[in-house]
């Protein structure tokens, strides 16, 4: 085991394979995506939403192959930090890492804007008790310490917690799905909904458009390599952590779309029906109660607040893992390696990730004069351009370890290659045309933390004289 500085014993491998995918489920939190991007996606594109997550699965799959690639040579603590480095070089390695760990901290900000957006919701829908915005900031701050609460806590107990919420979620809103599908395909909708395929159309839809909605398709996807900050407490790393990351990859795209066809068949496609399906505040929660049974939406947003605290202990978890790594290499300060006494777990890591969340939510409430849905976007925006940027990293590596390889392997580095080019177009639909108002914000503040991530990589990698360099795992 590798020891952290300070303590007695090192990170202990009690993680199997359901239990990474928990990680990289949650990190996801595909409950909370699906009720809320869908419908942005559908002011690009129409009703073809569901046509653009199957297209989405392309881009993904280049991204989860580079992946595939270097988590099948190393079990880290420190995600990309130890994976590029190991294969691309120190420098590489640290500026990945830097990356991964903003976005993973901005992912805990995101992710407490939703859990206080959705509780205040199921709230006033059940008492008709005004929230309010000062109280839907009060609950985002009970959810980062609630969040924190169970991320410091073992691996193994904290992924079964992540799991059993995150799956809850997802099995009600599949059932909701599957009953909505059955009425629509027996007598229809209330005003004559049906199933027709013919709806995914692309009528009208520009390739901006179009690149903006798959852009936010490949977005509802990221975390999906969450598992791989938890190498060193996952048994069998090298074949679990990648089977975790495919895994993850195709269950949450499946659901996606599935959730989307249903829902634009549910709501329909003429004029009016789209403009009620981007208006909706929670797709599968207003599909519940139209082709269930009313009330049963408030339990769905409910789940989505549920979601939302899942995927936050989730960010919180790897992110404190990537910040460990950092500490015991000695390129960030090393007390952030000292494991809990009673948890073997970095609780301090994790609870620097909470406070730099809770940081970017506060920040972010002056340019949206603190309107909690427009946190929400700001904070979403921004991670958008932070995780890009370390995909971008990722695929880097991957194309290096195949091209070494030679033969086969050369061939096999145009996928990450790919992966490359892919993410340096979601970054161009991600920043441009550039917004106005608050809205320029996100992409400016996302731009500015990769080039000060990148210079802060460089220069704690100098201080310390790269000793990170990953070895292959013994237990792997």
């Amino acid at each position: 085991m590798v020891k952290g500085d300070g303590s007695k014993k090192g990170l202990v491998r009690n993680l199997g394979l359901v239990g990474a995918v928990a990680v990289s489920l949650a990190v996801v939190g595909p409950s909370m995506s699906v009720s809320l991007n869908p419908q942005a996606m559908a002011e690009q594109v129409g009703g073809s939403v569901p046509i653009v997550y199957l297209f989405g699965l392309v881009p993904i799959a280049t991204i989860a192959v580079a992946f595939v690639v270097l988590t099948r040579r190393q079990g880290t603590a420190g995600s990309l930090y130890q994976l590029v480095g190991m294969e691309v070089g120190p420098r590489a390695g640290a500026v990945s890492g830097m990356w991964l760990l903003a976005a993973y901290c901005s992912f805990t900000a995101i992710t407490a804007s939703s859990f206080g957006i959705f509780t205040a919701s199921f709230i006033e829908a059940v008492t008709d008790v005004n929230v309010g915005n000062p109280g839907t900031f009060a609950l985002m701050a009970l959810g980062m310490l609630t969040a924190l609460f169970f991320s410091v806590r073992p691996a193994r107990r904290a992924s079964h917690l992540l799991l059993g919420m995150e799956g809850l979620t997802m099995t009600l809103i599949t059932v909701t799905v599957v009953i909505t599908f059955i009425t629509l395909i027996t007598v229809g909708g209330p005003e004559g909904q049906s199933v027709d395929f013919s709806d995914f159309r692309f009528q009208g839809v520009t390739t901006e458009g179009l690149g903006l909605a798959l852009t936010f398709a490949i977005l509802s996807t990221a975390g999906f390599e969450g598992a791989a900050a938890a190498g060193e407490e996952t048994r069998r790393p090298t074949r679990n952590i990648p089977l975790a990351i495919v895994a993850t990859a195709l269950l949450v795209n499946v659901f996606y779309i599935g959730v989307s066809a249903v829902g634009v068949w549910a709501f329909g496609i003429s004029p009016n029906d789209l403009k009620a399906f981007e208006a909706s505040a929670s797709l599968p929660g207003e599909i519940a109660d139209t082709y269930v049974t009313q009330g049963l939406g408030d339990y769905i947003t409910l789940g989505g607040a549920i979601s939302s605290l899942a995927c936050m202990i989730a960010a919180q978890i790897a992110g404190g893992r990537v910040m460990f790594a950092f500490g015991r290499d000695g390129l960030l300060p090393r007390r952030l390696s000292k494991l809990s006494p009673v948890w073997s777990t970095p609780a301090l890591a994790s609870l620097v990730t909470a406070v730099i969340g809770s940081v970017i939510v506060a920040l972010s409430t002056i340019p949206t004069s603190g309107q909690p849905f427009s946190v929400f976007e700001l904070t979403s925006d921004y991670a958008g351009v932070l995780i890009s940027s370390a995909y971008g990293a990722a695929c880097l590596g991957a194309v290096v370890v195949l091209w070494r390889r030679g033969g086969r392997g050369r061939l096999g580095s145009l996928v990450p290659a790919a992966g490359i080019a892919i993410v340096i177009a979601v970054l161009y639909f991600s920043l441009f045309p550039l917004p106005s108002g608050w809205e320029l914000v996100a992409p400016v503040a996302g731009v500015t933390t990769v080039i000060v991530m990148a210079v802060v990589g460089l220069l704690v990698n100098r201080r310390g004289g790269g000793a990170h360099g990953a070895t292959p795992n013994p237990e792997s």
